[in-house]
């Protein structure tokens, strides 16, 4: 080998070792930043998630209650009305007793206020049709007895559907917190 070779190997290898460590540690910073980027992202997206999450459980807590004072004071309403029905012979001919129908024009504005928050389009339409087919029973001045208690017995049924739906809503979002 020729003199030169053997003065300049070393020298050669020391920078080469350098580079390649230099590289290395580049690479390794550079895939360090890349998962520190990605953390900060997932962490961002589960805090967004979980502020949905929260927002959505509150409110649909909170109108799963309001359908139910709705349908408790459509409830009153009507067992006021198919009382009177019995003495004057029609369904809803009668004045309301005081504060029965303030409660159920309460009750209403709450489940709209509550039900243009949820998110799930499909599940605000079942509550849309609830409320809507509470107050069908309440404008059905002077009408037969059976009709009036057949539209009030399908507004019942939908306010089911409608809180079973709101139900299966809050356990999914608890199952999803809970995984």
């Amino acid at each position: 080998m020729p003199k030169w070779f053997t003065a300049v190997w070393p020298v050669a290898v020391f920078f080469l070792g350098q580079a390649s460590t230099y590289l290395t540690g580049f690479i390794t910073e550079k895939r360090r930043i890349a998962q520190a980027r990605q953390a900060l992202r997932d962490d961002r997206n589960k805090a967004i998630t979980d502020r949905r999450e929260t927002f959505e459980l509150d409110h649909l807590v909170r109108l799963n209650e309001a359908l139910q004072d709705l349908a408790r004071a459509a409830t009153q309403i009507h067992l006021v009305d198919m009382r009177t029905s019995g003495e004057t012979g029609h369904y809803a001919g009668t004045l309301l007793p005081d504060g029965l129908s303030d409660n159920f024009m309460q009750a209403g504005r709450t489940v709209r206020m509550l039900r243009n928050l949820v998110l799930d389009d499909d599940l605000r339409t079942l509550v849309i049709e609830a409320a809507a087919a509470l107050h069908r029973p309440s404008m059905m001045l002077r009408a037969e007895t059976m009709d009036a208690r057949q539209v009030f017995d399908e507004a019942v049924d939908l306010v089911d559907t409608a809180q079973e739906a709101v139900a299966e809503r809050i356990r999914k979002i608890y199952a999803s917190a809970e995984a």
